[in-house]
């Protein structure tokens, strides 16, 4: 006849069925399951500095950059009233426009409408003034002749008077003074049209009118000034 073991005691006590079936395993397998909870919570630990890392480093770049004031269309002239200085964190390729920078930007023209609080960009301002703090531009029409062929933007010329001539071409010098100027654009008449060369020269706003004055009368001769002068 087949004998069954009896089961296993310990101090005089029965073992329980669960452990004996376990084999002595149970507390293993229990940190094996915890395992992973140990590795997700160290992840999100370092997640977290990571994230805290990242903003501190954003907030510690902010800079004092433009913001838009009050509405604006495209084409007008910007003032120091419509702008104000605001420190944000700017993104990354935003060409924002410095606090600093502001007088560089006052008294160019708007290229977009812009909304009152958006940050001012460099593409949203038009180019720089071509004419400077007390000068004027006086456009000066002449015929071949009446000034160098090779002229162009950058030039630096004198507007000498001279007489009006029956003839084609300058007419004679007269006693007038000679008056600086800088060539800013030219207009080239077409080839056999008869018509004059048009130059758009920058002259000081003293001698503007004595310019614009022998312009209009057909005695002004450009002389180009040497690069030494």
């Amino acid at each position: 006849m087949a004998s069954t073991a009896a089961p296993t005691q310990t101090n005089g006590q029965r073992a329980p069925e669960g452990a004996r079936a376990a084999g002595g395993r149970g507390p293993t397998s229990r940190r094996h399951r915890q395992l992973p909870l140990v590795v997700v919570g160290v992840l999100l630990v370092i997640g977290f500095a990571l994230a805290f890392a990242d903003a501190s480093l954003h907030l510690g770049s902010r800079e004092q950059v433009l913001v838009v004031a009050q509405p604006l269309a495209a084409g007008q002239v910007l003032t120091s009233s419509d702008l104000r200085a605001a420190r944000v964190s700017t993104g990354a390729g935003l060409q924002v426009v410095p606090a600093a920078d502001e007088p560089s930007v006052v008294g160019r023209h708007v290229a977009v409408p812009l909304v009152a609080g958006a940050l001012l960009t460099s593409s949203e301002v038009g180019a720089p003034p071509l004419v400077g703090s007390g000068s004027d531009v006086v456009a000066v029409g002449l015929k071949a002749g009446g000034y160098p062929p090779d002229l162009a933007p950058g030039d630096r010329v004198q507007v000498v008077p001279v007489t009006a001539s029956s003839g084609s071409g300058a007419g004679n010098v007269t006693s007038g003074s000679p008056v600086a100027a800088t060539v800013l654009a030219v207009d080239a008449a077409p080839a056999g049209s008869g018509s004059p060369t048009v130059f758009s020269l920058q002259v000081t706003r003293t001698d503007a009118d004595e310019v614009a004055a022998l312009a209009a009368a057909g005695q002004a001769s450009l002389v180009e000034v040497g690069s030494g002068a």
